[in-house]
């Protein structure tokens, strides 16, 4: 099925008429236009309406009518156009996304669309979206490459004396350079004690000998994220580092060998969490193992303890065990894997053995 016929067949199993779509990682889905400001309406027969203005239009006209959409200036405006198909096209009960769209914007088409029912989609799109196909694949995969050059790029900046901030602003101009249309996130890249904050901000600490650095990055391609972590010792590495370094890395194996389809999240961030707990350092491990990638940096399902949904076919996880003990330092390493249908394979190929720079 093309996604507007999955997005109808998700409309009918959950007993409505139609689905607006307002949210832009939503409408990046549905249409696979990058960057469309709009609206989309479905229907439960699979009618596929793409509202934009003349700023989109044109290209939208040659981007999204081959999936089957009609493209429309709303010159009525969005709710309005709304309440103009719900007439036109029957719909009683109309899908919308309660966990994206604004109280002030429920307000403004409950109203307009009214006596249509707006009902919330819950986890519909998402529950679409977490299942990759090839070509969204390719696209992470295409950006984890980007974000992999460019961390070997800036590799021989990463110095005693270097500035945390100005190498997080190279490395993000990096990967800007080699085709990256944005970054994932506000890149973390931290230095000795600092290195205990998982998402600890790049400031003005100057990198010195005997530093974990900690970087957490990534590139984004045709709207898709990437999203990788690598600690590297400068100078040398005392034998405490070693060993946590090791145990973290000893984990995120252990989490990627739990990890596949069928298996439970919390199964899976447990296997990683035992080889930490083992190792006595517990207590200095305090977020989820990870979590899944796509149009969102963050996206469901997710292996954390709290975790009940089980991985299936599709999804694009990360691995990220850490450990950080205050006021010393901290280690991560981060990889996605997709679990395929003919396996599992780790997107992600920069080497994550200890490095000393």
């Amino acid at each position: 099925m093309n996604r507007l016929e999955k997005l109808a067949a998700m409309i009918r199993e959950k007993g409505a008429d139609g689905l607006l779509i307002t949210e832009a990682e939503n409408l990046c889905y549905a249409t696979g236009f990058v960057g469309l400001e709009g609206m989309v309406m479905v229907t439960a027969d699979g009618k596929g309406l793409c509202f934009t203005d003349s700023r989109y239009i044109e290209a939208a006209e040659k981007a999204i009518r081959p999936m089957g959409y009609q493209v429309i200036d709303p010159k009525l405006g969005y709710p309005a156009v709304a309440k103009r198909v719900c007439e036109e096209e029957k719909l009683e009960t109309l899908l919308f996304e309660d966990r994206d769209m604004s109280v002030a914007d429920f307000r403004r088409y409950e109203s307009a669309v009214a006596p249509a029912k707006l009902i919330p989609v819950d986890d519909g799109i998402m529950r679409l979206r977490q299942v990759k196909e090839e070509a969204e694949v390719e696209r992470v995969v295409a950006a984890q490459r980007i974000a992999e050059k460019a961390l070997d790029e800036i590799l021989p900046l990463i110095r005693p004396g270097a500035v945390e901030k100005e190498l997080a602003a190279e490395l993000d101009y990096r990967m800007a350079r080699l085709g990256s249309t944005g970054v994932s996130f506000q890149t973390i890249f931290v230095s000795g004690a600092k290195s205990s904050m998982p998402h600890g901000t790049p400031g003005d600490k100057k990198i010195e000998a005997g530093d974990f650095v900690t970087i957490d990055f990534g590139a984004m391609v045709g709207g898709y994220h990437s999203d990788m972590t690598r600690t590297f010792a400068v100078g040398f590495a005392t034998d405490e580092m070693k060993k946590v370094y090791n145990t973290v890395l000893q984990a995120q194996l252990a989490g990627i060998e739990a990890f596949g389809p069928g298996k439970i999240g919390r199964d899976v961030d447990e296997a990683a969490r035992k080889v930490i707990r083992d190792a006595g350092y517990g207590e200095y491990f305090g977020h989820s193992l990870g979590h899944s990638v796509g149009l969102n940096i963050h996206e469901a399902p997710n292996a954390s303890p709290k975790s009940e949904v089980a991985f299936e076919v599709g999804n694009i996880t990360t691995m990220e065990p850490g450990i950080y003990i205050p006021g010393k330092f901290g280690v991560r390493i981060e990889d996605m894997v997709y679990l395929g249908a003919d396996g599992k394979r780790n997107l992600t190929l920069y080497p994550k053995e200890l490095r000393i720079l």
